[in-house]
């Protein structure tokens, strides 16, 4: 079998995986009743009463920019869910996760048909970032963090400084090469569905480390990594930005999943609320996967950093 077999199949293995796992937590959401032990019982939620129709549509409009910008969404879900529900930041971390995962499956479907996916740098850098984030999901269950939007808001205001900061290292859109020439940086050259060819050399070893401190934080903030993979990959490994976004979305997918897996059996995912936002970023995602390719490289940014600092704002002030 040639490369192109072995990358079609690896493809065709994570979607089946990833859709597998999704009818799975469905299935053990509708039939499974949280234990007494559970964020449910223990804090008490509210309900809310937000339209159901209201909360798709947000859904499309944070899976559509998620997507564009390859953060997967965390960064908004997270703050909509604390202005929106009365909740335990166990919950809100696991139901965000839940809902930063459909919207990175759907996304990375959407990239995947472009090409501008980097499957080898970024399966490498999610099995860095997996430990971490699997790790971080038992954190909330056994410690009680108080002022979480708090915490929230500071790191949204650190991140858009940063961003800003170093919005002018970004290459314009139509640039085709990324990243200084090193002798031991890897070597990559895609080709997208468009016929544009991407060749860049990423320095895979820093890739890694950074995606092994970052594990904890993945699942700690609820966002699935998205956030800090696009300016790790844009900033530090020089991706151009097209691959950034799209590399960012796949290993935001596995990252996702994997920090989900010890909340659904914690019982802290809120599935009545977050299937609806779901439903939202699933749709969204598909529009955004569509859209990005027709917007510039230093638009992209600068939407990621508007939206993060309005958010930002509405924590300090809720």
């Amino acid at each position: 079998m040639d490369a192109v077999g072995k990358t079609a199949d690896s493809r065709n293995l994570i979607k089946t995986a990833a859709a597998f796992f999704v009818i799975t937590i469905c299935l053990y959401a509708t039939f499974s009743v949280p234990s007494s032990g559970s964020a449910y019982h223990s804090l008490g939620l509210s309900e809310g009463r937000t339209p159901i129709i209201a909360i798709i549509i947000v859904g499309f409009v944070i899976g559509s920019y998620g997507t564009i910008v390859g953060i997967g969404g965390g960064p908004l879900i997270m703050p909509i869910l604390i202005l929106f529900y009365d909740w335990s930041t166990e919950v809100l971390v696991a139901t965000s996760l839940f809902v930063v995962f459909l919207n990175a499956f759907s996304g990375t479907i959407g990239y995947a048909r472009q090409k501008r996916i980097d499957y080898k740098g970024g399966m490498k850098f999610a099995l860095a970032v997996i430990p971490g984030a699997m790790i971080s999901g038992f954190f909330h269950h056994v410690f009680n963090i108080k002022f979480f939007d708090v915490i929230f808001g500071t790191f949204l205001i650190f991140l858009v400084a940063y961003s800003f900061l170093s919005i002018n290292r970004v290459k314009p859109a139509q640039t085709s090469t990324g990243g200084p020439k090193r002798a031991s940086f890897r070597h990559a050259i895609l080709v997208d569905k468009f016929g544009q060819t991407f060749d860049f050399y990423s320095n895979d070893e820093l890739g890694v480390l950074m995606n092994l401190l970052l594990g904890f934080f993945v699942g700690f903030l609820g966002i699935g990594g998205g956030v800090f993979q696009v300016p790790i990959l844009l900033f530090l490994l020089y991706y151009p930005t097209h691959i950034a976004t799209a590399t960012s979305h796949y290993i935001t997918m596995l990252a996702s999943l994997c920090a989900l897996i010890p909340h659904v059996f914690l019982g802290n995912v809120y599935f009545a609320k977050a299937i609806w936002m779901g439903l939202g970023v699933v749709c969204g995602a598909q529009v955004g996967a569509r859209l990005a390719p027709r917007i510039k490289s230093k638009g992209i940014i600068y939407l990621f950093i508007i939206v993060l600092l309005i958010f930002a704002v509405e924590l300090f002030f809720k």
